[in-house]
């Protein structure tokens, strides 16, 4: 696989574990209700999830046949209610105004033209079971199109842009932007042909991108701009938002630990649930370059409190570092053995500090705090005292314990809590171990985790914080 290397493959999960972790984490009542799009919407709808809008739906034929087609305009999707890898979905744009027509006609996305006829021969295939799931007789749904969010207009002409997160125990754990290719006929399917970019989930900002089953694309067109534009660095609008709509689908479908939701972002109404995925794809792996397994494996045995929890847990665990991104050019990335670090202070605490050790970096309020660098550490550590003077170690900023067994043998639960500190002018989110380091003259430990992209100098350098912090008293955490 592109750009992958033999450890990263390792943490990929494949079909068979795949298989193994849904069986085991999704129940049969789950199941069924994710696999029939129209159970779906009205259990979302019940739960105040916004999804699109439903027009009708056929049971049989002879409701197919009665419905007052003449009335659709335009803008509308029909579907299988059992169906999958989106086999058999038209996505119709709008109705064709020639006098001279015998027919009703349509504008599909993909720009071929369908009558009336031929939807109705489409709905005929649909119940027959052509594409059901279970390739037994079928439903067919008739929803609202989306209208596309301004955002992801130029990025397509086939069709709507959509995000698939994966969520599993209440933590998203991976998200790509599927957008439709002429190849894949207007339909935001990978197998099909479509694009799918992997999405940084501390940011929402796009990272790599593959087009199919696995073939890497690095730059794709701007209708807007007309012009080829690179595929990471893209910033998913209303990102807050689409992560909380997924974690709340898993919440409430019963029985679904392990789920892939599909979320269009309307230009007006924000973030809608297209549908609930239990047997989704891998594909979305490529795309981050990163594997599920391993991601599942850190959160499986956590005790995820709230949605909000789990929405903390993806930030700070699986963060990808595209946020706040800057060049080689304009940013020093050789860094000392001993460096100055600025620790931001959560939002409305008040920590006991002096005023004058309280400094700014762009909107936050930030501390400068002596880190020693260890490369022998995979995570880096805060002194308890430091976390505590914070407000870092409040029960809504600890993600989880970590157990270790200490030197002298004892069994101990250590905090991991979610920071976000400042290197060299990069900003880093990430989730660190609170550790007793009131002995050491280093209050902060970064480990290799959040080094990347740092050259580490040999060579010893002497350092001195402002010159303020040197006249706290107390707050031994910030003296020399």
């Amino acid at each position: 696989m592109f750009g992958i290397n033999l450890k990263q493959y390792r943490q990929f999960l494949t079909k068979n574990e795949r298989n193994k972790v849904y069986l085991r984490k999704n129940s049969a009542e789950g199941r069924a209700i994710a696999d029939n799009k129209y159970k779906t919407k009205r259990r979302l709808g019940k739960e105040g999830i916004s999804v699109p809008k439903l027009i009708a739906r056929f049971k049989n034929g002879e409701e197919m046949e009665n419905f007052e087609w003449s009335k659709l305009e335009g803008n509308f999707v029909i579907k299988p209610v059992s169906g999958y890898g989106g086999e058999g979905i038209l996505i119709v744009r709008k109705k064709i105004l020639n006098s001279k027509a015998e027919s009703i006609n349509y504008l599909m996305m993909n720009g071929r033209v369908i009558s009336l006829e031929e939807i109705k021969r489409h709905c005929l295939e649909i119940l027959a079971g052509k594409y059901s799931l279970h390739g037994t007789a079928d439903g067919v749904i008739v929803e609202e199109r989306i209208k596309i969010h301004p955002q992801f207009l130029a990025l397509t002409k086939s069709g709507t842009p959509d995000i698939r997160v994966i969520v599993y125990n209440r933590v998203p754990v991976m998200a790509m932007l599927r957008i439709p290719t002429e190849k894949s006929g207007g339909k935001a399917n990978l197998q099909q042909g479509a694009y799918g970019l992997g999405i940084d989930l501390a940011s929402g900002i796009t990272t790599f991108g593959i087009e199919g089953k696995g073939v890497e694309v690095r730059k794709i067109y701007d209708f807007g701009k007309k012009k080829m534009i690179k595929v990471n660095g893209i910033k998913i609008p209303f990102w807050k938002e689409v992560l909380e709509t997924a974690v709340k689908c898993q919440g409430a479908i019963p029985g679904l630990g392990f789920v892939g939701v599909d979320v269009v972002i309307d230009k007006e109404d924000g973030p809608k649930i297209l549908e609930v995925n239990a047997r989704s794809g891998l594909s979305i792996q490529l795309c981050n370059k990163a594997g599920l397994k391993s991601r599942i494996e850190k959160i499986d045995d956590i005790t995820v409190r709230s949605d909000e929890h789990g929405i903390a847990l993806a930030k700070y665990l699986f963060g990808e570092k595209f946020s706040d991104k800057v060049s080689e050019k304009e940013k020093d990335k050789t860094i000392q053995p001993l460096e100055i670090i600025k620790l931001k202070i959560p939002k409305g605490f008040k920590p006991e500090l002096q005023k004058s050790s309280i400094i700014k970096q762009g909107k936050h309020r930030v501390i400068e705090v002596r880190a020693k660098v260890d490369t022998g550490a995979f995570r880096s550590s805060i002194d308890r005292n430091l976390a505590e003077k914070l407000g870092l170690l409040s029960s809504e900023k600890i993600l989880y314990f970590r157990h270790y067994k200490s030197s002298l043998g004892k069994h101990k639960n250590r905090p991991v809590i979610g920071v976000s500190f400042w290197l060299k002018g990069k900003k880093v989110m990430t989730a660190v171990n609170v550790a007793d380091r009131e002995k050491l003259r280093t209050k902060f430990l970064l480990g290799r985790k959040d080094l990347e992209g740092f050259l580490i100098s040999a060579k010893q350098n002497q350092i001195t914080p402002n010159p303020s912090l040197k006249k706290e008293g107390k707050n031994k955490f910030i003296k020399n």
